[in-house]
């Protein structure tokens, strides 16, 4: 049998460089029999799409199913360059299945019989911790953000969750100035500067979306200041990842957050994915291997429609169809209706160099098309093409 070729968009992250690695290496676990036997079911071509903007898109889908001769497109394209793409795929009737941290919630007049998604859906634990945070400490929160970090739906959804929990408002504030060349310069002044006043207001909680050093930044800001133990801080999913917390888990404090999934998760698939990529890998899984293997699971299920190239057959299987994973149920057509999963909120109690992880609510997820995201698309029209906030 030919291999399948999978064309892989391969953006710039200055955060997670390797994200594209770590996805296909976890597409690629379930299929190491495939690799004892001497098969190989897929071909890799990856290609680089800089920093995942339109038009380095749109060149790299045309060369990939014109040139390269790709069975299917796959990678991290944003959703903002869906529609550029839509018609090449359609065209041609290929089939695509894209990747996404869940950043950008899916818009309905985007969506297409031939284009699936594996999404982490990180815009349901911002939905939930908004929801949760007014239910738990009431009165008027603050959501403190990069500006980067604001060009995404992450704070709209928070914002969402909190009205729905019956909050009239919830304050924003947006870190930063860029300079010509799209930087920030000494973003620690701009923390300080939010720190000095959420001070003098004493907001009822402060939500903070940051990624990379920034996250680290403030948290270590808050933790010196007079908030810390007065003030709850929630943290987005991503800013209470171990990669954000390990480096600062010295500093004793207590703050919030949500998860879908983390290493710790005692259901028999998590632990023998981790168990199995650790043998392999010699450390822990992140989310990106995570997203890989998900798709790795599924596309093993229906090997046989994939090696006899039944693109039918596979498109309808698509269209139903869930696995059950490390983090629970997931499927990967929108259009169905995207599994919700299962949010815990968590305390993390950090004291002597050690993290603990309590779970202290069950977060409400919403379904793909729910009212809510209609509204959220039409307040905020992102300009950031980036298909992961965290470059």
């Amino acid at each position: 049998m030919t291999p399948l070729k999978i064309g892989f968009l391969t953006p710039y992250s200055g955060i997670y460089p390797e994200m594209s690695h770590h996805v296909v290496y976890g597409l690629l676990m379930p299929f190491i029999e495939y690799s004892q036997r001497g098969k190989q079911l897929f071909h890799i071509e990856p290609e680089y799409v800089k920093l995942g903007g339109t038009a380095a898109v749109k060149d790299a889908v045309q060369k990939l199913i014109f040139f390269d001769g790709v069975d299917i497109v796959s990678g991290f394209p944003s959703y903002v360059n869906i529609p550029d793409i839509l018609p090449l795929i359609e065209k041609q009737k290929k089939m695509a299945f894209f990747f996404d941290s869940g950043e950008y919630i899916p818009h309905t007049p985007q969506l297409s019989p031939n284009i699936f998604y594996n999404s982490f859906q990180l815009w349901q634990t911002e939905y939930a911790l908004g929801q949760w945070a007014h239910q738990e400490f009431g009165g008027k929160g603050i959501i403190a953000m990069g500006i980067y970090d604001s060009g995404y739906h992450l704070h709209s959804a928070f914002q969402q969750g909190a009205a729905q929990a019956g909050a009239e408002a919830v304050d924003i504030a947006v870190l930063g100035q860029p300079n010509q060349g799209g930087d920030v310069p000494n973003i620690d002044s701009y923390i300080k500067e939010f720190i000095k006043k959420a001070e003098a207001s004493k907001p009822d909680y402060v939500h903070a979306i940051f990624c990379g050093d920034e996250a680290s930044k403030f948290i270590v800001e808050y933790h010196a200041s007079s908030l810390r133990g007065q003030v709850p801080l929630i943290l987005s999913s991503h800013m209470a990842s171990d990669e954000i917390i390990d480096p600062i888990i010295h500093l004793d404090q207590d703050v919030y957050s949500a998860s879908l999934w983390n290493n710790q998760m005692q259901n028999s698939a998590n632990q023998k994915f981790v168990k199995t990529y650790m043998t392999n890998m010699g450390k822990k899984p992140n989310m990106f291997n995570l997203l890989g293997f998900e798709v790795g699971l599924l596309f093993r299920e229906i090997s046989n429609s994939l090696e006899k190239r039944d693109w039918d057959a596979v498109r309808n299987t698509l269209q139903k169809k869930s696995i059950r994973g490390p983090r629970g149920s997931v499927n990967f057509y929108p259009k169905s209706g995207f599994d919700i999963p299962s949010i815990a909120i968590e305390k993390l109690r950090i004291r002597n160099s050690k993290n603990t992880r309590m779970i202290v609510g069950q977060g409400e997820g919403l379904k793909y098309d729910n009212e809510v995201f209609d509204r959220i698309h039409q307040a905020m029209p992102s300009g950031w093409k980036n298909p992961y906030f965290c470059v």
